[in-house]
């Protein structure tokens, strides 16, 4: 995997893979690479990977990004062995891909074991555990003493249910039980228990309907203990209606456990009344046979969570990486103006969204939205949000009929109990005017050049509430010096471990003094106060900035 190493003067180097679509670099804790580096910005670069390509991009840092001795000022291919220069920070580049690998290394297939007593035979683990019983054991006895050999038929197994039957094979080979049961703990449901294998002697078919004793389970599940019953009909500790209804005689039950304290599940074996009854020896060797059951059982179930746990990682990933894709890639380039945007998930993903869009008449188009909620589902409806949004661009649809439009449709295909909140905006690069309509969302900031900053007023509701609802466009004129400040709620409400909130007063404040900074550092000043508020308090919401400034 492609791969950062970050070197400073005071510690070893560290290696970052890049693992994700963009990755941050700078002072701030909340970028990806956080760097002590009194020359670096809070947000100074980024690393972003297009097709299998990475790309280094300056955030408009104070002193500038360097790759090989040369300043960044548009975005650049990265070659493995590149150097990276941030103040007195070097980041090397390392992509194994692109090294070409002479060394090809053969493996013998004449190897042989160092101690052949270790060694199992592969064509021994094949073996039926019927040939493997029979060939080792000729009495009950022999059998009991040995029967751990009864693990290197399950090593053949592949998977939990694989395994599970293969235990449940076991148990009819080792004692003359006539139904074999096997249930786990349902971690789904509290004190839940799940059958995982039911099955007659002879029969491969899953038995439909299995009915247990409830004492048998609680004193196996509860207690930790083996049963044996050889009359189940007439033994008072178990004698119950579903013994006599099911005509059982004999019950075997073994806790499936890894320590006497964590029983996760049971085997259970029954007999009917005309058949052979069960006996101290059988339980021994049902108890012995869960034993080294367990660990196998174990095993798998916890390597199928893992894989179950590593297939949602992969497809979170991959979710990021799509969301991420919606950002722009970088802020927009143009006479008299600088752009910024910045958005941080408090989870993987967020539903904060924000755009610089060029339309048809280069006009420039500013959105800063928030969904409701947090994580996957607000992800998703932010999706839709862009997708409509573009949707409309391309149409060369009206800024008012845009947002109608867009309401309308989320009104139509949104859940009732979710809403999003908008600010957009249209820049007119050639007068400076900008026309925006506030959907329901936190009132922007807007600081002129003398220091003053006011908020722009709310214009409507927020979309997919009401699918008539009516949007006031508002109308200012940014000139030399002024900025606007677009921010999620994530921003204005973030609180520190005292559970105040940073709230509109510190916002503004932070902008009215930093009005005569560069776009990025009036947001590195934002940040920096953010996070100067909230110490050590874990973000509650997406936090998400954009700035336009005229120079």
């Amino acid at each position: 995997m492609p791969q950062l190493i970050i070197k400073t003067a005071d510690r070893q180097p560290e290696q970052f893979p890049l693992s994700r679509l963009r990755v941050t670099i700078g002072r701030s804790a909340r970028s990806d690479i956080c760097i002590a580096d009194a020359f670096a910005s809070r947000l100074h670069a980024e690393v972003r990977k297009e097709g299998d390509a990475y790309w280094l991009q300056d955030l408009g840092s104070a002193n500038g990004t360097r790759y090989n001795g040369l300043a960044v000022s548009l975005p650049i291919p990265l070659l493995s062995g590149g150097e990276i220069q941030i103040g007195e920070t070097t980041i090397i580049f390392e992509d194994e891909r692109l090294k070409e690998n002479k060394n090809t290394t053969f493996i013998s297939d004449n190897t042989q074991a160092l101690d052949p007593s270790m060694t199992i035979s592969l064509a021994r683990a094949r073996s039926s555990t019927a040939e493997i019983l029979e060939s080792q054991f000729s009495t009950r006895n022999e059998l009991l003493g040995l029967i751990s050999k009864v693990g290197v038929a399950l090593l053949s197994s592949s998977g939990l249910d694989d395994t599970l039957n293969q235990v449940a094979s076991l148990v009819f080979e080792a004692v003359p039980a006539e139904r074999c049961v096997i249930m786990l703990r349902d971690e789904a449901e509290e004190g839940g228990m799940k059958i995982t294998v039911a099955r007659q002697r002879g029969m491969d078919e899953k038995i439909e309907e299995v009915r247990i004793s409830r004492t048998v389970m609680d004193e196996v599940m509860e207690k930790g203990k083996s049963v044996l019953t050889a009359d189940a009909q007439h033994d008072p500790r178990y004698a119950s209606q579903t013994m006599a209804l099911l005509g059982i005689r004999s019950v075997l039950a073994v806790p499936l456990s890894v320590s006497e304290t964590e029983v996760f599940g049971i085997i259970y074996a029954d007999s009917p009344t005309d058949k052979s009854t069960f006996s101290e020896e059988h339980l021994n060797i049902l108890t012995t046979l869960a034993s080294v059951a367990s660990i196998r059982v174990e095993n798998a179930r916890l390597l199928e969570e893992r894989i179950e746990r590593e297939r949602m990682e992969r497809e979170l990933e991959l979710a990021t990486e799509i969301q991420q894709r919606f950002q722009p890639s970088a802020p927009p380039v143009m006479d008299d103006y600088e752009f910024q945007g910045i958005s941080f998930s408090c989870y993987e993903i967020g539903g904060d969204y924000y755009d610089f869009i060029t339309q048809h008449d280069e006009k420039m188009l500013i959105a800063l939205g928030d969904v409701s909620g947090k994580g996957t589902a607000a992800a998703l409806l932010m999706s839709s949000l862009h997708a409509a949004i573009h949707a409309q661009v391309a149409a060369k649809t009206s800024l008012h009929q845009m947002i109608k439009s867009v309401n309308e449709y989320l009104v139509e295909n949104t859940p009732t109990n979710r809403f999003i909140t908008l600010f957009v905006a249209e820049l007119d690069p050639q007068t400076g005017i900008v026309n925006y309509i506030n959907a329901g969302h936190n009132p922007p900031l807007f600081g002129c050049a003398d220091g003053t900053v006011e908020q722009l007023a709310s214009g409507g509701f927020p979309l997919g509430i009401m699918p008539m609802a009516e949007y006031e466009v508002g109308q200012l004129e940014i000139k030399s010096g002024d900025a606007l400040v677009i921010y999620s709620d994530g921003v204005s409400e973030a609180v520190n471990p005292k559970d105040e909130e940073f709230g509109m007063e510190r916002l503004t404040q932070v902008v009215s003094k930093n009005l005569s900074a560069s776009a990025s550092g009036l947001r590195d000043k934002i940040e920096s106060a953010l996070s100067s508020f909230t110490q050590t308090a874990p973000a509650n919401d997406d936090i998400t900035l954009v700035i336009v400034k005229r120079k």
